[in-house]
């Protein structure tokens, strides 16, 4: 039997991200993409052509901060600012968006004001991955199969290669290893997994295509990238 995952990607647009599309497109593989709106006030004709390649564009705040260290309001702020962003690349694209999503930086869900952010992105018609078949107990302990945000069950992690706290070598291994923390393995036979992927112009520097190589190593082990269905709340 296979097993299967839903790809996310953040930190959307990038330099790398048209060509990350494109490779999506090709295989005809289903991502969300979580756009950071100063990302977007910057390189918006990239979001807007991933929306045409058919890709999903979420909400992962404006500046990418850590939602602990803001007040509510700051954090209302973070997230509304990009919505109208994101609204303006389904304009210009000529799409109409499907469903609001939104995902914290950091996976940090703002602490102490967690449950008021939760209230907010119940009220305003966020929605979330349909995460009933996630089997993952550290996603379950965690609580986020209960939360409106849409967080993951296996960090792929690619991001510790620029500042050298992994090697590819390490992202491959642990790819293949799993994540004993969250008990979550993406090759597990008949698992569930919603996966976290990041286009990063920096990591594209250090490993040219990682992306590319990474999907492809997913792919090659029988799994099956899947597009999610969503659950909203009301």
């Amino acid at each position: 039997m296979s097993s299967y995952i839903f790809l996310t990607i953040d930190d959307i647009p990038q330099q790398v991200t048209p060509d990350i599309v494109g490779y999506l497109f090709k295989k005809n593989i289903p991502a969300v993409m979580f756009a950071v709106g100063e990302n977007l006030e910057k390189y918006m004709d990239i979001a807007v052509q991933a929306v045409e390649s058919g890709i999903l564009i979420g909400n992962h705040s404006y500046s990418h901060p850590a939602f602990e260290n803001l007040t509510y309001e700051e954090g209302v702020r973070e997230i509304e600012k990009t919505e109208r962003l994101i609204e303006e690349v389904y304009r210009r694209a000529g799409r109409e968006r499907p469903v609001k999503v939104f995902r914290f930086p950091y996976l940090n869900k703002g602490g102490e004001n967690k449950e008021l952010f939760q209230n907010y992105l119940k009220e305003k018609g966020f929605s979330k991955i349909d995460d009933s078949m996630v089997g993952s107990k550290g996603y379950k302990a965690a609580g986020w199969d209960r939360d409106i945000d849409v967080t993951c069950s296996f960090d792929i992690q690619e991001y510790n290669i620029p500042p050298g706290t992994l090697t590819f070598e390490d992202i491959v291994r642990r790819l293949h290893e799993g994540d004993p923390g969250m008990g979550s393995n993406v090759f597990n036979t008949n698992e569930y997994n919603i996966v976290l992927l990041h286009s990063h112009d920096d990591t594209e520097r250090i490993v040219p295509g990682y992306y590319k190589k990474l999907i492809n190593m997913i792919i090659e082990q029988d799994v099956h990238i899947i597009k999610p269905e969503w659950t909203k709340f009301s």
